[in-house]
């Protein structure tokens, strides 16, 4: 088979979409030192097929260390025990640590290594839709997480890298490790520091992940393209042009969600109720074409949505009425 099916196997293995069936598929490949040596190092890494060159580096180096010296017998293959992720589901506003469990299966402990190094099935915590957590990790790294957001590691975190996956919004204040980096993962797109506190927002009906830092240093990485930011930088990387803009913000504006207020800078009113859906777990329709696309700033204290709403139809023309459970927006 050519590299662009082995990249686009890498690429499912790292997004979390891989089938039992394509694990041991890329898995019975890496087993070829030769040709994983020879093909990976000399053809894949100037490959024209577009692979991210931080997946592909991540990749070869985990390789290298979980198949060196390490042979399995089909036996102790078909034998390692499988079980699911675990899923932490977080109440509304109880802004209490989650105890960090180690959860085991991995990607290459069925077929690489013995169950006594297994690197473990992603742990992971989610935020539903009206609901905030907090989360002190391993490394006594502290994160807080927006509504509808999750969060992920595995049990083999910090041992190497400090390496988190995030979908949707999250405050982090990292513990400072110079040895070991802190990592979030949003698609293609790496957020790496020592020991700092930022902003990541990457939901994904989103067309940009945005990362704001407050303090420290941070460094983006992406498709070819890279970014070194400093305190006050606000950066969106667009997720279909790989493009990074930079510029410059108040950083405290955009932690208010963890205050429990809302603040919005030059947002459509379309963008405006998805947030506000997605934070009071609220369904909201436009009776209107000319609406989505009126804009706002500003800062919305918490206190609901007919608050929020309320606040918005002072520099807005809107009006709203509900039709059962279903807020409808309509032009004044």
């Amino acid at each position: 088979m050519d590299k662009i099916y082995y990249k686009e196997l890498i690429e499912k293995y790292f997004d979390g979409n891989i089938t039992d069936a394509e694990i041991k598929e890329l898995s019975d490949w890496i087993k070829n030192d030769r040709h994983l040596q020879n093909w990976w190092e000399e053809e894949f890494s100037k490959s024209d097929a577009g692979i991210n060159p931080v997946l592909r580096d991540k990749l070869f180096a985990r390789i290298k260390e979980q198949t060196q010296g390490k042979e399995q017998t089909q036996g102790k293959e078909e034998t390692q025990g499988k079980e699911k992720p675990r899923t932490i589901r977080m109440n509304p506003w109880k802004w209490a640590a989650a105890i960090v469990l180690p959860i085991c299966i991995a990607f290459f402990t069925y077929y690489l290594i013995d169950s006594s190094q297994t690197v473990g099935a992603p742990f992971i915590v989610k935020a539903d839709k009206g609901d905030k957590a907090t989360i002190e990790l391993p490394d006594g790294t502290n994160v807080v997480l927006n509504s509808a957001s999750q969060l992920s590691y595995l049990n083999n975190f910090g041992e190497n890298v400090r390496r988190v996956q995030l979908n949707g919004e999250a405050y982090f204040k990292v513990a400072h490790d110079e040895k070991h980096a802190f990592i979030v993962q949003v698609g293609d797109l790496e957020v790496k520091v020592l020991g700092t506190s930022f902003n990541v927002s990457a939901y994904e009906d989103a067309k940009d992940v945005t990362v704001v830092l407050l303090e420290g240093k941070v460094g983006v990485y992406a498709q070819k393209t890279s970014h070194i930011m400093k305190p006050g930088d606000k950066i969106e990387y667009n997720k279909a042009t790989h493009k990074i803009t930079a510029t410059q913000v108040h950083p405290s504006d955009y932690i208010e969600w963890t205050k429990g207020n809302i603040y919005f800078e030059k947002e459509s009113l379309e963008n405006i109720m998805k947030t506000l859906s997605r934070i009071y777990d609220v369904e909201i329709r436009f009776d209107s074409n000319k609406l989505p696309n009126e804009y706002f700033t500003g800062t919305i204290p918490g206190g609901g949505i007919q608050n929020a709403l309320n606040i918005l139809m002072l520099t807005s023309p809107f009006y709203y009425e509900m039709d059962g459970s279903v807020i409808v927006l309509k032009e004044k």
